[in-house]
């Protein structure tokens, strides 16, 4: 069978299996053993493609990454690192009018470099800010939209989940991934803040006055407001130690997982039911995402032995069109996709198609992996799928006087925030330095 058929009928059955809700990786490996068979005309040497390419990923040291930086943040969310952080962001931005929603953000954003889960964030953040920002008056669907717009920074602030299935995929260092979002990150927390601070300028009524500090909290100011420096103190020794090359990632995974357990200790927050709760957690977790992995190492090689890539490649060079319009219609392709399907299957779709393009044309695949995730990071609080905005929902099961919010109001305010995610994209698009100038300093 010729390279274009294989191409073809691969991409529309893999499409279709999606569709009709056949599981990700089953979609993955029957369509990479069928494809590979079409094209050799052989069933046993599909069979070897699968059966190489399951040994050779999980074989692989940077996959042990995984499940250590997901056991950190179960860890640290076990010792109460959420609620403090939360409550020292909180009180140092009491006089700041929306500085409750600030907080969140900012809370989100140190949280996002223990979890590198979007939707745990939501989850979070749900129980511990919302009661707040409801009880200071703040519209109910600004107060939804900040908790699940801000989440997404889960995923890019390092250790992202979405960076280690990126590198894994595009054979791109994932140390160096870490560094680089580092700055778009912080674009993007400010990006949010801006967000809440304008809509506090334009909807006055949306966000109330600020709210006097209690005499409790004047008593106990420095000691809520410096609670969370054991984790900050962690971020700071497993995301800088990759920095300086102290550790590789899989190293700083465990470094960090370690230093969690010990603050849990340190806390007196040990329970043996919860901590056996939590391995079996981050086993779950790492085992899913592992087996995705390997599915999208079979599914990638597919590709390559087939042809597909360089049938796709000749097909987008052949566009009149400029590298960065491909770039942007690449992007627009991302967003598309993340109103139907979720985050990590973008990426193990799209990463074995888009990057040798994007090698071909010359461009850093470090800065087109931030680009892309930030990009897939928008169908989290877009319609239909949005994950964030669905476990927001969610998370409101059990809380008092929550009854009657809908989907629909969680959208609504997370609006606000999407705009702000595409003006960042658009920027680390137009100006890379801003994603590269860190790793290049390594």
């Amino acid at each position: 069978m010729s390279t274009g058929a294989v191409a073809a009928l691969s991409l529309i059955l893999l499409l279709a299996l999606i569709f009709f809700g056949v599981h990700l990786s089953t979609s993955l490996m029957f369509t990479s053993v069928l494809s590979v068979f079409l094209f050799t005309g052989r069933f046993s040497t599909a069979m070897n493609v699968l059966s190489q390419s399951a040994w050779g990923a999980v074989r692989q040291y940077m996959f042990g990454v995984i499940p250590l930086f997901v056991l950190m943040g179960l860890l640290a969310n076990l010792s109460g690192a959420s609620q403090d952080l939360y409550d020292s962001a909180s009180l140092l931005l009491k006089k700041v009018r929306g500085g409750v929603g600030i907080a969140t953000v900012i809370a989100n954003a140190i949280f996002a470099a223990i979890t590198g889960v979007t939707v745990a964030s939501a989850a979070v953040f749900t129980k511990i800010a919302l009661p707040q920002m409801l009880r200071l008056k703040y519209n109910r669907k600004i107060a939804l939209g900040t908790i699940s717009g801000s989440a997404i920074l889960g995923m890019l602030i390092p250790p992202s989940l979405l960076m280690i299935v990126y590198g894994s995929q595009a054979d791109v260092s994932i140390g160096k991934l870490f560094v680089a979002a580092v700055m778009p990150g912080i674009l993007m927390t400010i990006a949010f803040i801006i967000v809440i601070l304008t809509v506090a300028h334009i909807k006055p009524d949306y966000i109330p006055e600020v709210e006097e500090l209690t005499e409790y909290e004047k008593e106990n100011f420095w000691k809520i407001v410096l609670r969370p420096w054991p984790i900050v103190l962690l971020i700071i020794i497993s995301l800088g130690g990759i920095w300086c090359g102290f550790f590789t990632p899989t190293e700083a995974g465990g470094v960090g997982a370690f230093g969690a357990f010990l603050i849990v200790i340190f806390r007196k927050r040990f329970n043996r039911k919860e901590f056996w709760e939590t391995l079996l957690s981050a086993g779950s977790t790492s085992g899913s995402v592992l087996i995705l992995l390997v599915s999208a190492s079979t599914y990638s090689k597919t590709l390559s032995m087939c042809g597909v890539i360089n049938v796709l490649r000749d097909l987008v060079e052949g566009f009149s069109i400029p590298p960065i319009g491909i770039v942007l219609l690449f992007i627009l392709i991302l967003m598309v996709l993340g109103c139907i399907l979720d985050s990590t299957s973008i990426l193990l779709l799209t990463t074995p198609l888009m990057c040798p393009i994007m090698a071909d044309l010359g461009y850093d695949l470090v800065w087109f992996g931030l680009v892309m995730i930030i990009a897939i990071e928008t169908g989290m609080i877009t319609p239909p799928f949005g994950m964030n905005v669905f476990t927001v929902k969610s998370s409101l099961y059990g809380m008092d006087g929550m009854e009657g919010i809908t989907v629909n109001e969680i959208f609504a305010g997370s609006m606000w925030f999407l705009a702000a995610i595409i003006i960042v994209d658009l920027i680390c698009i137009f100006i890379p330095q801003i994603v590269l100038f860190l790793p290049n300093a390594m």
